[in-house]
């Protein structure tokens, strides 16, 4: 599925992606970057642990992530050039908005 954006095309693909060859990715993160799980921990296994250690300096430097915010880090090894890591909401106790510590 592709899209036009202005002059900028979007490709929605289905597959592996760490495999994909684009100028980037996106990553649902948490707010502190910490990728040891889920999608996150296998970008950084397959990237390099350089994605891992710019997110964390990242986070020393600015703090973590807000919610519905994103940051950009390089993308080591993989096909691409950067990874978007992006901080979705979390639900809590009582339907409330947050973002995790």
């Amino acid at each position: 599925m592709e899209y036009k954006v202005g002059k900028m095309r979007v490709s929605l693909i289905k597959g592996d992606i760490t495999e994909a060859e684009a100028d980037a990715i996106v990553n649902a993160a948490n707010s502190i970057l910490e990728h040891g799980g889920g999608v996150a921990e296998v970008i950084v296994r397959k990237g390099g642990w350089e994605i891992q250690e710019e997110s964390r300096e990242y986070v020393r430097r600015f703090g973590p992530v807000p919610a519905g915010e994103v940051t950009v880090t390089k993308a080591g090894r993989l096909k691409v050039k950067y990874i978007i890591h992006t901080v979705g909401p979390r639900y809590g106790i009582g339907g409330t908005n947050s973002s995790p510590p």
